[in-house]
């Protein structure tokens, strides 16, 4: 049977397995939905409550008192508007919120913003970041596929999460868009996106320097410099910052620190914004080089079961003496890769795991006028090369070692244009063009200690690839107002890519063409290579309604549709799986934005629920005869929730935020199916195996399982006092986040599977589950007014908690291991800002 028969007939036995579960199960859903409601309306009402008391006392702006809310502004709809006013679900973080929520990367950014999850850790390095808002979740860090939570960084947009925790540094605001965001911000907003907005040069000469130190040896340093060249009509920013520290944990077999970071970043701005005229140029250039000696694995569990080299390794070296555990929770024993072969020349030798991350890009933004029309162009090039080596089971028995590496280079050019059509009708409407060339490639070996390499076996499996993606964009939106206090917004996009690859694989690829020409051919040239062209079209919409009750009353209404691109599937015996297609989305959302008629307390809320389709989904398959895991258009999900902020001054020199959200989601029954090998399988669903005939291919249905990294609960809350001093003033900041628990990594078990397979499914979907875990920072500081000169302490996870950020267990039923990435432990330091 090709491929393709068998895709065919995956497709007819997918829609049989929908149409037996066509029943769907209501009651669990309708208690989750009513939970969400009831504790909406529930704060709804008090805000309202609040608010109408206090219109009450003062019906007058010239009432208000002095010390209230800053206003904030956004540009959630790619223009500046009051946060208050605009109808999005969206957290801004100024410059400081950002310096006492100690912000540094975006993994921080977890803390800050309701129904906002982000995992650190994964095979292929220690930089990404995997993002995900409202059910929409990164699971596979590729090159050919890309990222559901879109970031942008001064307008560009970037492509590889690879580059998710690249330094933030020198920041005018950060904001968090939540809900599909696909009519402004392009593909890949199905969950939302985080717009990231560097300060730009002014006409005052100014500066600071800075630095830290802290325990785990933290040494951090860093400058800003602006210079006025023509007064404010040119001007340059430069800034600068080094960070180096020790480890979070110590391996025990090598004596090597894991876990440490070494980073500099440098980022230059130059604005020409000439006096007499409406228009401004802004050239901007960043880089930011991060290395460390290899990222905290644990070893979570193992079954000697499951594969019979465990079973050896465990009778000769009991396996359990290296389980992650309370009692040793800062301590590894990672042997790391023995082949002492790479994939870079250049880091050949190194048999000790590590890290390396370079992202770096430029930029030109050009805006003015043209009549009464305002006109934006965004030139830029973005590039990011993220290799990663390193053992993934945390024991001395090299188990599991793998090493990635991912390269990108992409050039974009975005033109808006926007203005005044009447008094009562305005538009924005623009294009967008990507081309992205890249590279990526898994080198993977599996119980290297019993496979020394040869001559003619390294001992490993590889897969290299190339990529190029094409995407263009044309978008519109309208913004009416109807009457003074009610307006309409509506807005489309259509979006058409190109996802082309190129793939050198020794294992999938034609093996028996290929095989006389593993040694004399080294790069793998053609026949032994495969390209592969993929198109995909689709759109983005919004519409909605707002309504201005007054001035401290703001409500909304909208729908949303957003797509996530379609790609390839890239590793190793994976590579002839057809294209997947976009997964899209569309929304409902309700919010509500209070302030009172004082200013000191503000309260935004959002209910929304959103319908997904052809959502990508980790599978498993039997491909060609090799057993292997991709990306796949695994079915439909419904994910809804309610998420809440309330800002509050209650004394003078006291701010009390707080931000909350409560979310559920479920795959639609049936909707979610994958092609497994099972043993004497048999039934309508099932066909023969040419690979293996005594274990035909059956469908499974996955539809059961839970959405990957949907936390139920969050709960984000923050205190800063400022106290007034002769000389200056005293800061105190404290804020705790708590997040609960997790899944990433779920099978289902079939019936048809024998009892052991099913006992070890059962428990590696236990393993798949992270607890949810809370977290104490806190930040002392004295500021003087002469000199400028500010003195600080700092210190995160103060309560010591010990918690892990992202669970890998979908090989505990065939390697026998799960194992997990480890969250950082208490932290402190103190530092100091001078500035000029």
């Amino acid at each position: 049977m090709s491929l393709w028969e068998q895709s065919c007939w995956i497709e007819e036995a997918r829609a049989s397995v929908r149409m037996a579960h066509n029943e769907k199960s209501q009651r669990e859903r309708v208690m989750g939905r009513t939970r969400i409601l009831r504790c909406a309306l529930l704060l709804s009402s008090a805000v309202v409550a609040v608010q109408s008391a206090q219109a009450q006392d003062s019906q007058t702006p010239q009432n208000r008192v002095t010390g209230g809310i800053e206003d904030i502004v956004v540009t959630a709809r790619r223009t500046e508007e009051n946060l208050q006013t605009t109808p999005v679900a969206v957290t801004a973080l100024g410059a400081e919120a950002i310096k006492n929520a100690q912000i540094t990367d975006a993994a921080a950014l977890q803390k800050t913003a309701p129904g906002l999850s982000i995992s650190t850790g994964s095979a292929g390095g220690s930089g990404f970041a995997n993002i995900s808002i409202r059910g929409s979740a990164t699971l596979n860090p590729g090159t050919a596929n890309d990222p559901a939570v879109a970031t942008y960084l001064d307008g560009v947009y970037i492509a590889r999460p690879s580059q998710g925790l690249t330094d933030l540094i020198d920041m005018q605001r950060i904001e968090v868009l939540r809900g599909p965001q696909g009519t402004l911000f392009g593909r890949n907003t199905t969950g939302g996106a985080l717009n990231i907005i560097t300060r730009d040069p002014t006409g005052d000469f100014e500066g600071e320097v800075r630095g830290r130190i802290g325990n785990y040896g933290l040494r951090n340093a860093g400058a800003t410099l602006n210079v006025p060249i023509m007064g404010e009509e040119l001007a340059m920013r430069v800034v600068y910052e080094f960070t180096d520290r020790n480890g979070y944990a110590r391996n025990s077999f090598t004596g090597q620190d894991v876990n440490d970071r070494n980073s500099q970043y440098v980022r230059g701005k130059i604005k020409w914004a000439p006096a007499d005229s409406d228009w401004s140029v802004t050239l901007a250039g960043d880089y930011n080089k991060i290395k460390d000696h290899g990222q905290f694995v644990g070893l979570k569990d193992f079954l000697p079961t499951a594969n019979p080299a465990i079973g050896a390794i465990n009778a000769l070296f009991p396996l359990s003496a290296y389980l992650h555990t309370k009692d040793s929770w800062y301590t590894t024993a990672n042997q790391q890769f023995i082949n002492n072969y790479t994939t870079e020349g250049k880091y050949s030798g190194r048999n000790n795991g590590y890290d390396r991350l370079t992202a770096s890009g430029g930029s030109l933004t050009v805006e003015g006028r043209l009549g009464d029309i305002n006109v934006k162009s965004i030139t830029a090039y973005r590039y990011s090369f993220s290799i990663g080596l390193g053992e993934l089971d945390g024991t001395p028995i090299q188990i599991l070692a793998a090493e990635s590496y991912y390269g990108s280079k992409q050039w974009s050019q975005e033109l808006q244009f926007s203005g005044d059509l009447t008094d009562r009708l305005s538009y924005i409407f623009g294009g967008y063009y990507s081309n992205e060339k890249g590279s990526e490639a898994s080198l993977s070996q599996t119980f290297g200690v019993l496979q020394p390499p040869t001559s003619t076996n390294k001992g490993y499996a590889e897969n290299r690839s190339a990529v190029r993606n094409k995407s263009t964009g044309v978008f519109g939106q309208l913004y009416y107002d109807i009457t003074d206090r009610l307006s309409f917004t509506g807005g489309l996009r259509w979006t058409w890519d190109t996802r082309g690859t190129t793939s050198f694989n020794r294992t999938s690829i034609n093996p028996s063409v290929c095989a006389a020409e593993l040694v004399s051919q080294p790069d793998f040239q053609p026949p032994c290579s495969l390209g592969r062209v993929a198109k995909f079209n689709y759109p983005a919409w919004t519409a909605g309604l707002d309504f201005k009750a007054n001035d401290n009353v703001f409500a909304y209404i909208k729908t949303s549709g957003a797509a996530k691109a379609g790609g390839w599937n890239l590793r190793n015996g994976s590579v002839n799986t057809p294209a997947f297609d976009p997964e899209k989305v569309k929304d409902i959302e309700l919010g509500l934005k209070l302030e009172s008629d004082d200013r000191r307390a503000r309260a935004n809320i959002a209910i929304f629920y959103s319908w997904q389709t052809g959502v990508q989904r980790n599978a498993g398959a039997v491909v060609n005869g090799l057993t292997t895991q991709y990306l796949l258009n695994a079915g439909d999900q419904d994910v809804y929730g309610a998420e809440f902020e309330l800002t509050v001054i209650p004394w003078e020199g006291m701010t009390l935020a707080g931000n909350a959200s409560l979310q559920a989601g479920n795959y639609r029954r049936g909707s979610f199916t994958e092609t497994r090998a099972i043993a004497g399988g048999t039934g309508a669903d099932c066909v023969p195996n040419p690979a293996n005939p005594a274990a035909p291919l059956c469908i499974v249905d996955r539809s059961g399982e839970n959405v990957p990294q949907l936390p139920q609960t969050q709960v984000n809350i923050s205190a800063n006092q400022v106290f007034p001093l002769g000389f200056g003033e005293l800061a105190l900041h404290a804020n705790y986040s708590y997040v609960s628990s997790q899944w990433f990594d779920t099978t289902t078990a079939d019936p048809r599977e024998s009892a052991a397979t099913i006992a070890a499914l059962t428990r590696q979907n236990q393993l798949g589950r992270i607890d949810g875990y809370g977290l104490l920072d806190g930040r002392v500081s004295v500021t003087l007014n002469e000199p400028d000169l500010e003195v600080y302490a700092f210190a995160k996870n103060i309560t010591g908690k010990k918690y892990t950020t992202r669970s890998f267990s979908n090989l505990y039923s065939s390697l026998g291991v799960a194992f997990e990435w480890i969250g950082q432990p208490f932290t402190w330091g103190v530092g100091t800002t001078f500035r000029f």
